[in-house]
This record gives structure tokens, C-alpha cells and sequence, in this order.
């Protein structure tokens, strides 16, 4: 699976909304034709995760929880009052 194209992939599903990151890895999985494994679930959310450290997208929630954390690409409406939860743990 190449990395470049997967992030490119995550972040077409973002938008300017605020959208569940479990909703983005499901939609970049079956785009991808990737197996719906936890396995593989675990790879596409550690994606999203970079690209939040990257910069490339902001995050609310708990990243470690996809159903309970949202990402939406920067300098959407309203502006980027997102925190950034602490990737380290």
C-alpha cells in the first residue's frame, strides 16, 4: 500500500466539516479495496494521525478512539480553534 497515495486518499474525504474519523477511514477503505480488518483500520487511522501531526488536517477528540474523534482539513469555516489532543499517548 503506498503511503502517498492512501494519505491523498484520507484527505479527499475530508472537507471543510467537522467528520468522524471512523466515517473517513471506512469511505478511504472501501475506495482503496482494502480488507475491513482491524489491521487495516489500524493502518488508515495511523494515517490520519500523521497527517494531523503533519498539518494537513486538524482533529478533536481522541484519535486513538475513531468513533469519538473528528478531522477536518485546516483553515475551514469558522477558522482553527481545533486543539490538538497530545499524539504522544
Amino acid at each position: 500500500m503506498d503511503v502517498d497515495e492512501l494519505d491523498a486518499t484520507i484527505l479527499s474525504h475530508a472537507g471543510e466539516r467537522w467528520l468522524k474519523v471512523a466515517r473517513i477511514a471506512a469511505e478511504t477503505m472501501q475506495e482503496r479495496g482494502l480488507d475491513p480488518s482491524d489491521e487495516q483500520l489500524d493502518v488508515v487511522v495511523a494515517r490520519v494521525r500523521a497527517l494531523v501531526v503533519r498539518g494537513r488536517l486538524v482533529a478533536q477528540g481522541n484519535l486513538s478512539r475513531s468513533r469519538f474523534s473528528e478531522v477536518r482539513l485546516p483553515g475551514a469555516e469558522g477558522g482553527d480553534n481545533a486543539w490538538r489532543q497530545d499524539l504522544r499517548t
